[in-house]
């Protein structure tokens, strides 16, 4: 017998937790299931956008993502060096979070985004993500869990889902399944959608 949720999140990097986190605001109850036992534990991506940061803003988590990323008076610069001590080849100059206010305040005209970039490793965005996906009473999220098949028919999603600690399967019927599980995406494999270029 299978499990019934209105949407079946499979993976939660940023993207599936973002998911769980705006389909809960607009109260959709869903199930997020990610394969691997607990958030990211290697370095991955380095600057998030602007429209990115807005979305968290709008999440409730841009404050305890702000504290865990550089420090807001750092610039965002990206420097080619000869060495660690050696001469600097080229500088591309962005600035910090501050100067991004400071931009926005005296730009005034709708052209700006709302909120600064953040520059912030994956490493600490998930574990943010996690506690608020966890803390919310619409979100059941599961590490250790991972999308294995499905099957589609006109009313629906029959997802298969399995446990890493057993090995067991369930199966769980959702109107959506959200393939958010990345580059390697066992949902897009399932649907055959190929991939062009590496993952």
């Amino acid at each position: 017998m299978a499990r019934h949720v209105p949407v079946l999140v499979a993976g939660g990097g940023p993207v599936g937790m973002t998911l769980a986190l705006e389909l809960a605001r607009r109260g959709v109850r869903c199930m997020l299931a990610e394969r691997n036992p607990a958030t990211t534990q290697h370095p991955k991506m380095d600057i998030t956008n602007a429209r990115s940061m807005e979305l968290f803003r709008r999440l409730g988590v841009i404050d305890a993502l702000r504290a865990v990323a550089v420090p807001e008076d750092s610039n965002f610069d990206v420097a080619w060096i000869t060495t660690l001590a050696g001469h600097e080849l080229h500088r591309f100059r962005y600035p910090s979070v501050e100067g991004w206010r400071q931009l926005i305040r005296e730009t005034n005209d709708g052209t700006m985004p709302a909120e600064p970039p953040m520059r912030v490793s994956q490493v600490e965005i998930e574990p943010v993500l996690q506690r608020a996906v966890l803390a919310h009473p619409l979100v059941e999220a599961r590490w250790g869990v991972a999308f294995e098949e499905l099957a589609q028919d006109a009313g629906g999603v029959t997802a298969t889902l399995r446990r890493a600690a057993d090995g067991g399967t369930e199966r769980v019927r959702c109107a959506w399944l959200a393939g958010c599980d990345g580059g390697t995406s066992a949902v897009r494999r399932a649907l055959g959608i190929p991939l062009e270029g590496q993952a």
